[in-house]
């Protein structure tokens, strides 16, 4: 049996720069004790998360770590561009010698995604436009793609991740 985390890391009043370093104390404490994978939610616009930008999270805890997966619990897809998303995805991939994970989904807020400038009413439909152009990223070299919400014409693909075909995906 494996033992995961899931943080919310939601506003606790505290300063943000001591919070970020506390959480970063934690994850080493979860490493050290043997958790498998270290879960962070992805919140815009609300005190449930003061982490928004999970791949600098990531960033920060891959390098705090040593043992202990690492994964973001979900993007949400609708409010990434997913060739930058998936660059970083391999970015992280690589950074962690291959103990990237990651979730997707197309969010539960509409409040969250009405500020980021997405209708909720689209949100499932870029959702899984994105989700394709970043599967079709990892499996190609010239990434081709003519949707509703992205194009891209001849774009060569530099990276690939570490984990193939890719880091394991987590679905909401």
């Amino acid at each position: 049996m494996k033992f995961g985390i899931f943080d919310q890391n939601d506003r606790s009043g505290r300063p943000l720069a001591q919070q970020y370093e506390e959480r970063m104390q934690l994850a080493e404490l979860y490493d050290k004790l043997g958790f498998h994978c270290y879960h962070m939610s992805e919140h815009h616009a609300t005190p449930l998360s003061t982490t928004p930008s999970q791949s600098v999270l990531s960033a920060a805890l891959i390098q705090r770590t040593r043992h202990l997966r690492i994964c973001p619990l979900v993007y949400l897809l609708p409010v990434h561009h997913p060739m930058r998303l998936a660059e970083e995805i391999c970015m992280l991939d690589h950074m962690s010698d291959g103990r990237f994970e990651f979730g997707i989904g197309k969010g539960a807020s509409p409040h969250e995604l009405a500020a980021l400038g997405v209708d909720a009413a689209d949100a499932q439909a870029r959702y899984a436009e994105s989700f394709g152009i970043i599967k079709r990223f990892f499996a190609t070299d010239v990434l081709d793609f003519d949707g509703k919400y992205w194009k891209f014409d001849d774009v060569p693909v530099e990276m690939k991740p570490l984990e193939r075909p890719h880091p394991a995906v987590w679905y909401a």
